[in-house]
């Protein structure tokens, strides 16, 4: 029998707000045309935090969608809550449920559904969700991302459009070093082994020291470290299907082989000397300061070209495609399906409008209007599309883009859908010719999916993966640094992952993922 999850999450109103659906007799009746939900007023409580910021339901975009559907989510996390994870957990420990939970970690939020505390939304998404339906008709593949474990349907998840935008990270070189050097672009490891040599002794930025640093990153954890060091070498560090079957990237000899590898580069000084602590300024100190070579980042990485013309004559930092290595040129950096999901709880007593409001933002107006913001202002339509304004493009204070249309509201991670041309039009012309060309060239391998558990399953699953994941970033980062020997390691350090659980852990994903791709 299932727990009674309303007492594990009973929470106090005098610190969340918490409070039942209600309807504001002092708001004018809508007739029930157009994008209009309901006749009257309605308000449903609703938790959301994304990017340090609680949900406002007077941020433009959602007050567009209550003028346009006669429905408003009112946010009932503080104002002062910027931790989502904490807020989230103390919200199950300490007080009444809202109508609505939206929470990035979607695993928890689907255990909570499991655990009682979310709705099943199948039959009031078949009776009352023409648009959602559409889509998974669409694109049946992200039904699957909504199903959790036990069939039911507890979340919403807000997808990314991994079609168009499918991968996250690319590499970047200094080619007006290439050029000065006389070097080709490299194609191969070996050829890449031989431009980062050439970097650190050929004085590419000319002024004499040899202070020129190969291969820099950014980072803040361990892991944003040892993911693109191991991707040149086509590693993991993470879970992988392979062969139809989850793998354990970092037991695989070609982990092994890029520890060898990577240990063999860091000692000759082709990585940077501080490359696990620099932390995220890293990017920014490395090219203003005429140092950097090579690395693995954001498109955003690509604005530097412009940026610093002005400060370094010729200085040209453009993208690369994935070095190939023993044939294999792809790369991991890529989108998950969807990041983050909003699901309805127990203590909505009118699911059937909730259901309707989610519909909302996946009809054509309310998927424009979370990706876009508000026509006019935002946006204007230009030959029956939506075009960001120079409001958004052309900030006289030189302000990022995303940051500006997400002033509005928009694109404010709930449960909607992606527009891949939203993401293109802010991330500038060269980010979009980066991105195209790893999609147009085949080069990114896309994950794993995000695997559905069992109560049990997960809870067994985290606490094996914590211990792992501690070990293997642990000596990844020991054999790169050259404080121990993975050759010397490997034997010992499979077998104290085995003492961990790792045979387990490959059980429960194992049977986690068949039944994943049987839904």
């Amino acid at each position: 029998m299932r727990k009674k999850v309303i007492i594990a999450i009973m929470c106090s109103l005098a610190l969340l707000g918490c409070k039942n659906e209600t309807v504001n007799d002092s708001k004018p009746t809508k007739k029930l045309e157009g994008s209009v939900i309901s006749e009257k007023h309605k308000e449903f409580t609703m938790f959301g935090i994304f990017q340090g910021k609680a949900f406002d339901s007077e941020l433009p975009v959602f007050k567009k969608a209550e003028e346009m559907t006669n429905v408003k989510m009112v946010g009932v996390a503080s104002k002062n809550q910027s931790d989502e994870v904490q807020a989230y957990n103390l919200m199950l420990s300490a007080g009444n449920l809202p109508d609505v939970i939206a929470y990035e970690l979607t695993t928890d939020l689907e255990k909570l559904g499991t655990d009682g505390g979310l709705i099943p939304l199948e039959k009031l998404i078949d009776e009352n969700a023409p648009n959602i339906k559409k889509f998974w008709e669409q694109y049946p593949e992200f039904k699957k991302d909504a199903i959790a474990a036990d069939g039911h349907i507890y979340m919403i998840p807000n997808y990314n459009d991994v079609k168009q935008l499918s991968l996250t990270q690319q590499y970047y070189i200094r080619k007006d070093w290439l050029n000065k050097l006389g070097l080709k672009e490299p194609t191969t490891v070996d050829e890449l082994y031989t431009v980062l040599v050439a970097f650190r002794d050929q004085d590419p930025n000319g002024n004499g020291k040899k202070d020129e640093v190969p291969i820099f990153l950014r980072g803040n954890i361990v892991r944003k470290i040892l993911m693109p060091l191991t991707d040149i070498f086509k590693a993991q560090v993470v879970w992988y299907v392979k062969d139809g079957v989850p793998t354990f990237g970092p037991v695989e000899e070609n982990y092994k082989d890029a520890m060898i590898n990577l240990s063999k580069w860091y000692k000759e000084g082709l990585i940077d000397k501080e490359i696990f602590t620099r932390g995220m300024t890293s990017r920014d100190y490395m090219l203003t300061n005429n140092l950097g070579g090579y690395t693995n980042d954001w498109p955003s990485a690509g604005t530097y070209t412009a940026r610093m013309q002005g400060t370094i004559p010729g200085f040209d930092f453009s993208v690369t495609l994935p070095p190939a290595y023993k044939g294999n040129n792809k790369t991991f950096f890529a989108r998950p399906n969807y990041m983050g999901a909003w699901g309805i709880t127990t203590a909505a007593k009118d699911p059937v409008t909730i259901i309707k409001y989610f519909d909302f933002w996946y009809s054509e107006e309310g998927r424009r209007l979370w990706n876009y913001g508000i026509e006019g202002e935002d946006y204007v339509m230009v030959d029956g599309k939506p075009k960001f304004t120079d409001k958004i493009l052309k900030d006289p204070d030189g302000r990022n883009p995303v940051g500006l249309v997400r002033q509005s509201g928009a694109q404010y991670r709930l449960g909607m859908f992606q527009d891949a041309d939203a993401e293109k039009q802010t991330s500038g012309v060269e980010a979009v010719k980066a991105m195209e060309l790893y999609v147009n060239n085949g080069v990114v391998s896309l994950p794993m999916p995000q695997l559905k558990y069992t109560q049990e399953e997960l809870k067994e699953f985290l606490k094996i993966e914590s211990q792992l994941r501690s070990v293997t970033e642990e000596m990844g980062q020991k054999w790169i640094l050259g404080v121990s020997n993975v050759e010397k390691d490997w034997d010992s350090y499979i077998k104290r992952l085995d003492t961990l659980g790792l045979k387990r852990a490959q059980e429960i994903q194992k049977k986690a993922y068949e039944r994943f791709m049987k839904n």
